[in-house]
């Protein structure tokens, strides 16, 4: 005979009321039946759980400690099942991941809309690499994450959030003295400048070397940062220049001695997706959390682009 959850719960109600009939009406079944699955508990444990000699019955030392144990268990399960029966992606806990290059320009305006649209949603963020993020969603460990797609994978759905794009960034004295022309630039007839670059595992290092095919490995930097915040401070300083998203900048920055110069069109950009397990799709609803996702970084690139000298044209 196996130790069962009937048999916790039935001990578990006897010993709030101390009568076996009350306790059998508390938990809808006749006493017989209460008395015979407390018996069997005993029975499993190898102990007396109740000390019959006394009135009202009480729990023996062991059934004390038995007590304590089965409701903590009962507990367990009962908050077990009431996260089964949460709307998945509009309530309950919902793990979140997104890149650092992503994470710090997004997710602190997008945070206020969500608790104000999804009040019962709690959301737990990871800010962690592309390859770790996706590790996390594949075993379970996220729901879903925020990406610069696309992702390779038909395990994942792909939901798209916004366009954004790169911009050139550099010291502003060294972008006169090089004649460089906001909305002219094009990558490909680059003078030999250093390139700074995020450190292995980011997949904005990968991006940026993509578009700068023009650069040579001895012009190639890699500074082994995480940082996007390091990046910028080293090109203001002019120490390189590097290639930075739209969602980066903001007022400090272009004020600063960093100029964020636009490159000729088509402009490079990148996709921001909101990434799921396509065998969660029927279990999750993240309509509202794309949408915000979408909303928030849609406002974003749109205020930025009427700062800069002379806006993008959306």
């Amino acid at each position: 005979m196996k130790l069962s959850l009937r048999h916790l719960a039935y001990f578990d109600a006897f010993c709030a009321v101390g009568h076996f009939g009350q306790a059998a009406d508390t938990t809808h079944v006749s006493q017989p039946a209460l008395s015979i699955k407390i018996r069997e508990l005993e029975e499993i444990l190898g102990t007396p759980l109740i000390d019959r000699s006394s009135r009202p019955f009480q729990p023996t030392p062991f059934g004390h400690e038995v007590l304590k144990r089965s409701r903590s268990i009962i507990a367990q399960v009962e908050e077990l099942e009431a996260t089964a029966r949460y709307q998945r992606g509009l309530e309950g806990p919902f793990r979140l991941g997104a890149i650092p290059t992503i994470a710090p320009y997004l997710l602190p305006t997008a945070l206020q809309t969500v608790r104000r649209k999804l009040p019962a949603l709690e959301l737990q963020i990871l800010e962690a690499t592309t390859d770790n993020l996706l590790e996390e969603l594949e075993h379970g460990r996220l729901d879903a994450c925020i990406l610069a797609t696309p992702v390779p994978n038909s395990n994942y759905v792909q939901n798209p959030l916004f366009s954004d794009r790169f911009v050139l960034a550099l010291n502003a004295d060294q972008a006169s003295e090089l004649g460089f022309c906001d909305g002219q630039i094009k990558l490909d007839h680059m003078p030999p400048l250093k390139l700074l670059l995020l450190s292995d595992g980011h997949c904005l290092r990968e991006q940026t070397r993509d578009l700068c095919r023009f650069a040579s490995e001895e012009s190639l930097n890699q500074i082994g940062s995480s940082s996007l915040q390091t990046v910028m401070g080293l090109s203001a300083s002019g120490y390189g220049v590097t290639l930075l998203p739209e969602l980066s900048l903001d007022e400090t920055v272009l004020d600063g001695d960093l100029a964020a110069l636009r490159l000729a069109t088509p402009e490079p950009d990148r996709e921001i997706s909101l990434v799921t397990k396509s065998c969660l799709e029927d279990a999750m609803d993240v309509g509202p959390l794309t949408e915000v996702l979408s909303e928030t970084g849609k406002a974003r690139i749109s205020r930025l682009r009427k700062l800069m000298p002379h806006p993008i044209r959306a």
